[in-house]
């Protein structure tokens, strides 16, 4: 079956296929006909009605299967089975189809061997790492290290010829996992040791995908490597060197997330950029720490021209808010009154967007940091106020800042 086809010709085809299913007597031929009539609604349900379609292929398979008990057939249909219920679990009941999409890879495995075919046991296993990493169902680190064994018994086959599409693809699904397994790490040492295998295994990927051929690929990859480089820094890690690499990939990006035809992509990664030029500056001397610190504006910036308040709120506001710190330790740098006023500005924009349930810290924060800035220009009655709302937030989650901040308040009434 050609993918390419409208959808008037995949129609016209299910139709004959069911003349032709109703005229066959042989079951065996039946079933064959019935998988093609299968692989025809699944190449419908791309184009329309994915639901409905991606059922009667289910439904289709389930007569393939009871009309036909070759091994050939049975391999099919189990693994078809276990890629319809992996669509469907991105439609619906997600954990449910994804479980169901596991058991029928699982039953395709009996057929698709590594001595008998190894390329389709391969295809099979990675496809089978998919269906659990993509679980959530409270299990999310087992799942994960049931995926990563399962990439890479995939993986030990196609390594054999690094510079394949397939070979990359199990690479950086390998990368991934380790990329979301240091979020469940127990603790910092075992968390590096995942994000380094990240590291290694995005790295093979990188090789493979280019440009100009896999760009949706290409930007991916080098994005998830500038987040390994971003979370080893942050982990203590040879700070400056890593943050460098991590904005070095997160900056080749940008030759495929464009403002015109990946707006949202754009803006992370500007928001990357400058979250990783703010943390470099506080790792320098002069003169970069300053330069650094421009830099953070300036992408913290343009992630601003695509995210605004009303489509974009929390993003919104942890933008307004790292560009708060940077106006601060600008102020801080240059004793400048007016990188203070751009302090103010940013953080009173991200309170604007930030809630107090929601994020209590951060509220509390930007008030003390407006607080603390007020008080540096000689404005010590509005400074009092910030300083009082902070406490009464403080209050509630953390009562020794509370505390400090009552003893700045009551420093600060002495003076009145």
């Amino acid at each position: 079956m050609e993918i390419n086809k409208s959808v008037s010709e995949l129609e016209d085809a299910i139709n004959k296929l069911k003349e032709l299913i109703e005229k066959e007597v042989s079951d065996e031929e039946k079933a064959k006909l019935y998988i093609e009539l299968g692989n025809t609604y699944v190449l419908l349900s791309d184009q329309k009605m994915p639901k409905e379609n991606l059922t009667n292929a289910l439904i289709s398979f389930d007569m393939a299967e009871k009309l036909s008990k070759s091994s050939e057939v049975l391999e099919i249909v189990e693994n078809m089975k276990g890629y319809l219920f992996f669509k469907l679990a991105f439609i619906e009941e997600r954990n449910y189809n994804l479980k169901k999409s596991i058991e029928h890879y699982e039953k395709a495995l009996k057929y698709r061997t590594q001595e008998k075919d190894p390329y389709k046991y391969a295809s099979t296993k990675y496809n089978l790492g998919n269906s659990y990493i993509s679980l959530r169902d409270g299990n999310e680190r087992e799942n994960i290290l049931t995926a990563i064994k399962h990439f890479e018994d995939s993986y030990n086959v196609r390594k054999e010829n690094k510079n394949s599409i397939e070979f990359g693809m199990i690479a950086n699904a390998l990368g991934l996992s380790y990329l979301m397994l240091s979020e469940l790490a127990n603790d910092e040492k075992e968390a590096l040791s995942f994000l380094t295998k990240a590291i290694t295994y995005f790295s093979e990927a990188e090789k493979v995908f280019n440009v100009s051929d896999n760009p949706l690929d290409y930007a991916m990859i080098n994005n998830n490597l500038g987040v390994c480089f971003t979370r080893i820094a942050l982990l203590g890690m040879d700070k400056e060197k890593n943050l460098k690499k991590g904005i070095e990939y997160y900056k080749r990006t940008l030759a495929v997330y464009t403002p015109e035809d990946f707006p949202e992509d754009y803006g992370t990664t500007m928001y990357n950029i400058g979250l990783a030029y703010s943390n470099l500056s506080k790792v320098v001397s002069m003169p970069d720490k300053a330069t650094f610190l421009k830099n953070a504006e300036e992408y913290l910036k343009k992630s601003l021209e695509v995210f605004n308040i009303d489509q974009h709120k929390d993003f919104y506001a942890r933008i307004w808010y790292n560009l708060g710190v940077t106006y601060k330790d600008l102020a801080s740098f240059y004793k400048s009154k007016e990188y203070r006023e751009e302090e103010r500005e940013a953080f009173s924009n991200a309170l604007d967007a930030l809630s107090e349930d929601e994020s209590p810290f951060a509220v509390a924060t930007a008030h003390f940091y407006i607080a603390q800035s007020l008080y540096e220009d000689g404005n010590s009655e509005e400074a009092l106020k910030h300083y009082k709302i902070a406490q009464s937030i403080a209050e509630k989650f953390d009562k020794k800042l509370a505390e400090d901040l009552s003893a700045i308040i009551k420093q600060l009434e002495a003076l009145k």
